[in-house]
């Protein structure tokens, strides 16, 4: 009986440590050293516009592009509510996902 209390305990600790840091569709991406430090000026609107729709509260935000199969993608670190994040979005403007850093 306790093994499989033990059992039922880890795997549902497990699982809630799996589901408090992915937040929503987070893209996962290579690190090839391809990334590089922009200034917001060097984001295009339709990604700012995005971003700033989606994340009105967001502070400190830095931005970062990066080489992904031959396009590009825009990353924004932020903090929003006391919590750092990660949101994703296509030259266009497409949000491409977003995960708790």
């Amino acid at each position: 009986m306790k093994k499989i209390l033990f059992a039922a305990l880890m795997l549902t600790s497990v699982s809630g440590f799996a589901a408090s840091h992915v937040v929503s569709n987070a893209v996962v991406m290579k690190d090839d050293g391809g990334s590089k430090h922009i200034s917001q000026s060097q984001v295009p609107a339709p990604v700012l516009s995005t971003f700033n729709s989606m994340f009105p509260d967001a502070k400190h935000v830095q931005w970062e592009v990066q080489k992904e199969d031959g396009g590009k993608v825009y990353q924004a670190e932020f903090t929003q509510n006391g919590k750092t994040f990660k949101a994703y979005f296509a030259p266009d403007g497409t949000f491409l996902g977003k995960k708790r850093s």
